[in-house]
C-alpha cells in the first residue's frame, strides 16, 4: 500500500514496480488528483484484461482521512508493506497503527555547504538548480550553510543573497549572518531550521568548520540529500561520510536524488529510513532473494 500526495506519476510508477515484482498494489493518492489517478487506473484495467491478467492487481482507494486511519487500524486486506509519503503526523500514525512493514518517505528539508575551498561559480548554479527549478519537489534545497572561512566571507554572502532575490527566494538568516544581511528576517525559534519549505524560501545560516556543519545537517535534516561544495577532496570525503542522509552529493544539486537520476529507474519513494533499503526504492529493492541450489549427493563436512 501506498499513500501519497496529489501527483498522478507517482500513480504510474507505483503500479508499473509493483506489477513487475507479482505484488498486488493499493494506491491511496491526494484527493486533488482523484480523476487523473482513476483515468490511470482505468487504463491499467484494460492493458490487464486484453492479456487475461486480473485486475485486483490494482486497486485505488478513495477514503477520506478518517476511513483510511480505520483501514490502517484494521486493514480488510493483507498488508506486507505500507509505503507513507507525506508529512511527520501521517508517517507516525503509520508506523503506530501499521501492522506490517512500514518504509518511510519522509521530509526533504535539504541542505548545502559551501566550504571554504568552494568553486564560487559553481556554487551559485547548483544553488539556484536545487533551489528554484522544483520547489515542490522533496529533493528541493531548504538549507544553506557557509563557511566563515570563504574568501571574502562577507562579499560572497552579500552576492549570494542578492542572487537569490533576484530568483524571489525568500530569505531568513542565523544571528552571525544577519551581521551582513542585516535587511533579511532573523531566525528567531530553531525549529525552522526542521522545516521543508515547499516554496520560495530558504535560510542562510553560518558555520566555523565542516564539522559545525556535518553536526547541524544531522540534527536537523530529514535524511534525504546533502550537498558539499568544495574542491577539496579531503573534506569532501569527511563530508560525505559522516552527514547522515540518504544521498549525499559533492559539488551537485539535491534535484539528482530520484529514481531515474540516479540510475534505479521508476521509484516508489525515497526511502529515508535504513532498513531494509535508503534512498530511491525501485525495482531491485521491492524483491527479495531466493537461493537454487543443485547437488548430487553433496553433504557436509
Amino acid at each position: 500500500m501506498i499513500i501519497y500526495e496529489s501527483r498522478p506519476d507517482v500513480t504510474v510508477e507505483a503500479t508499473v514496480l509493483a506489477f513487475k515484482a507479482n505484488n498486488k498494489i493499493l494506491l491511496k493518492g491526494g484527493k486533488e488528483a482523484v480523476h487523473s489517478n482513476t483515468a490511470i487506473v482505468k487504463l491499467w484495467y484494460m492493458a490487464l484484461e486484453e492479456h487475461n491478467l486480473s485486475t485486483d492487481y490494482i486497486q485505488m482507494l478513495t477514503m477520506n482521512r478518517t476511513e483510511t486511519q480505520a483501514f490502517l487500524r484494521n486493514p480488510t486486506e493483507q498488508l506486507d508493506l505500507i509505503v507513507p509519503r507525506g508529512g511527520e503526523q501521517l508517517i507516525k500514525f503509520v508506523k503506530e497503527h501499521a501492522k506490517c512493514a512500514v518504509l518511510v518517505s519522509g521530509r526533504g528539508n535539504n541542505f548545502l555547504y559551501i566550504d571554504e575551498a568552494a568553486d564560487w561559480k559553481q556554487t551559485i548554479e547548483v544553488i539556484l538548480n536545487a533551489k528554484t527549478q522544483k520547489i515542490s519537489a522533496c529533493n528541493a534545497l531548504d538549507k544553506i550553510l557557509v563557511s566563515k572561512k570563504l574568501p571574502d566571507y562577507a562579499g560572497r554572502i552579500l552576492n549570494l543573497n542578492e542572487i537569490l532575490k533576484d530568483s524571489g527566494v525568500e530569505v531568513l538568516v542565523d544571528e552571525e549572518t544577519k551581521s551582513i544581511l542585516s535587511d533579511e528576517k532573523l531566525i528567531t525559534d530553531d525549529s525552522i531550521w526542521y522545516q521543508e519549505f515547499l516554496e520560495m524560501k530558504c535560510c542562510i545560516g553560518t558555520v566555523n568548520s565542516v564539522f559545525d556543519a556535518i553536526e547541524k545537517i544531522n540534527e536537523y535534516s530529514g535524511g534525504h540529500s546533502a550537498t558539499v561544495m568544495t574542491t577539496n577532496t579531503d573534506i569532501a570525503k569527511k563530508f560525505m561520510e559522516q552527514v547522515d542522509c540518504a544521498v549525499v552529493y559533492q559539488n551537485a544539486s539535491t534535484r539528482f536524488t530520484d529514481g531515474g537520476q540516479i540510475g534505479v529507474g521508476a521509484e516508489l519513494a525515497i526511502s529515508t529510513d535504513k532498513l531494509h533499503h535508503r534512498g530511491p526504492l525501485g525495482l531491485k529493492e521491492l524483491v527479495t532473494n531466493k537461493y537454487y541450489v543443485f547437488g548430487d549427493g553433496h553433504v557436509r563436512v
